[in-house]
């Protein structure tokens, strides 16, 4: 049995890093839609870190320690090795991670609890990097098209 041909693909590769950091759900009916943003904001390209639950990760109190430990030591390696500048912490609308973990509460429950993990994932990384600009936004399916809603930073 030959092995198969390699594919090819007609993406350009190119050769230096993005500048902007998104990270989401791994949930991959938002993936699209998640770059589809990051080119409205002027991103062509992203780094991304994508796991269930996205920046609930970064709230070492509320998620897995373990967890949180990878996803931060994740984005501290993005952020410092590829200069980010830019970074965008989303949540989604009935984000499964949520369900099963907040989900017995009620959705405004996890829904509250997903904007309290936005605002400290924000805050942790302004603190270690003062020189990102962080953007939050809370995705919502709109029929067939996504709607990204932007939350409001925290003083």
């Amino acid at each position: 049995m030959s092995a198969p041909a390699p594919y090819v693909s007609r993406v350009p590769f190119e050769s230096v890093h993005p500048k902007a950091l998104a990270v989401y759900c791994s949930d991959g009916r938002f993936t699209e839609a998640v770059e589809d943003l990051a080119h409205h904001l002027g991103h062509s390209r992203i780094d991304t870190l994508t796991l269930p639950g996205g920046p609930a990760l970064l709230n070492r109190w509320a998620s897995d320690y373990l967890e949180s430990e990878g996803i931060t030591r994740a984005a501290r390696f993005l952020i410092e090795g590829h200069h980010i500048e830019d970074v965008l912490l989303l949540a989604h609308a009935g984000c499964g991670y949520y369900q099963s973990r907040h989900g017995a509460l009620g959705p405004e429950i996890a829904a509250e609890q997903q904007l309290k993990d936005l605002h400290f994932g924000a805050k942790e990384l302004q603190v270690a990097y003062p020189h990102l600009r962080i953007h939050l936004y809370f995705a919502h399916p709109q029929g067939k098209t996504v709607e990204f809603r932007p939350v409001p930073r925290e003083t």
